[in-house]
């Protein structure tokens, strides 16, 4: 009869002990876990800036590039696939450049799917600035666009 007490609360003991040890494993990661300081796809920290004429304007990506629009820009240093995202061209306040006009884009290069990419987060044509991305180099949507031009209007300043 002595052998079953002894059993039962040993099985009592070994089943708090393990379960005082997952708790534990469990809440350590999570408490362990460091603050996310960048965005992994876009580092601001790494922006430049870089001048040139429009080769060429791609509404679609081709074969190959990251999604979106793209510019081609001839730049003293080569050819540069400049990626403008999915709304660089599409909508209201949206980038409105040719073949043949300067411009200076601030942004980052990458290099995905093996090839080198300007991710560009303003493109400046003459005095006009166009937000592509924000600080985190997630595409500006035209509703965006629209919200920030409607508030910069509401301040009495222009974009």
């Amino acid at each position: 009869m002595r052998r079953c007490v002894a059993r039962g609360s040993t099985r009592l003991i070994a089943g708090g002990v393990l379960s005082a040890l997952l708790l534990a494993i469990a809440a350590v990661p999570l408490a362990a876990q460091p603050a996310r300081e960048a965005h992994t796809f876009y580092d601001i920290t790494k922006e430049v800036t870089i001048s040139g004429a429009v080769s060429s304007v791609l509404p679609r990506h081709s074969a190959g590039t990251i999604p979106g629009a793209h510019l081609l820009l001839a730049t003293p240093s080569g050819e540069v696939d400049a990626s403008l995202g999915r709304w660089g061209l599409q909508g209201k306040g949206a980038l409105s450049v040719s073949v043949g006009q300067q411009v200076k884009l601030t942004g980052i290069m990458k290099t995905i799917r093996e090839k080198q990419v300007f991710v560009a987060r303003t493109v400046k044509v003459g005095s006009h600035v166009y937000n592509i991305r924000n600080e985190h180099g997630i595409a500006v949507s035209p509703q965006a666009r629209e919200r920030m031009a409607h508030q910069t209007a509401q301040k009495g300043e222009t974009l």
